[in-house]
């Protein structure tokens, strides 16, 4: 019941983003980049919020501190940027995805903890590298074969279900 309540709220702090990402990548590829930015720039805020708002329902008694929602506003809404310029490039790929996703998560950990003055979690730096190299590969295979709201259903899924299992699995 605890990994379900986890992977509910987790699900729902992660919507926000991988929706703001895949939505301001589908307009980036269309040309509309002013839409695109507004999409990432709304889902790293979003996101950002939600997190702050409900992640005391995942682990009891902790509370996102200000400067914390403002660093992952300004991280997450960057990598959106630089991961949308990178997916959009003629020279990317699917193996290219697994290093990039890797090097994006591992930084979003460790900028993370920075912003809390916290020690670098190995566990939740590797969570997000994983749950982002599986997320891009996702996002480039599933983009040609679903709709946007489905891949953002999809990923959002995958991300929430490594992101569960890693950080908030009990280790034995």
């Amino acid at each position: 019941m605890r990994f379900l309540r986890a992977f509910f709220w987790e699900f729902v702090q992660n919507l926000p983003l991988v929706g703001g990402f895949l939505s301001g990548l589908d307009f980036w590829k269309q040309g509309k980049l002013g839409l695109a930015i507004t999409c990432m720039i709304a889902g790293s805020v979003v996101g950002s919020l939600v997190i702050w708002a409900t992640e005391s329902r995942i682990v009891k008694g902790h509370h996102e501190p200000t400067q914390a929602v403002v660093v992952n506003i300004l991280a997450m809404g960057s990598l959106m940027l630089l991961l949308t310029v990178y997916m959009s490039s003629q020279w990317s790929g699917w193996w290219s995805d697994l290093p990039a996703g890797f090097i994006g998560g591992i930084g979003l950990g460790v900028i993370q903890s920075l912003a809390i003055k916290s020690p670098v979690s190995f566990g939740h730096c590797m969570a997000f590298a994983l749950s982002f190299a599986l997320g891009l590969v996702g996002v480039r295979v599933l983009v040609a074969a679903i709709s946007v709201s489905a891949n953002i259903l999809v990923v959002t899924t995958v991300v929430t279900a490594v992101i569960t299992t890693i950080d908030y699995t009990p280790s034995r």
